[in-house]
């Protein structure tokens, strides 16, 4: 399972941008702890360092400036 490291930039209502390396769309994100925050629904900008649009889909309470995308295929772990 291949993870990537990526900086949030904002967050909207229940949407966060971020700057990730990440190919293609429905990818779990989580928190450098572990912690689930949401999917992958988006992916713009430029080609070298995209942009993505996360659906926030659990809330802490805190946000966070970190995250981590995790590979997994059609959100199954392998």
């Amino acid at each position: 399972m291949k993870r990537v490291k990526g900086n949030v930039v904002c967050y909207e209502k229940d949407y966060i941008i971020a700057r990730a390396k990440v190919k293609r769309s429905g990818q779990r994100v989580y928190t450098p702890s572990g912690k689930y925050v949401g999917r992958v629904v988006r992916v713009f900008g430029p080609v070298e360092e995209p942009y993505i649009k996360v659906r926030i889909e659990r809330k802490w309470g805190r946000k966070v400036s970190e995250i981590v995308v995790r590979g997994d295929k059609n959100g199954r772990k392998r």
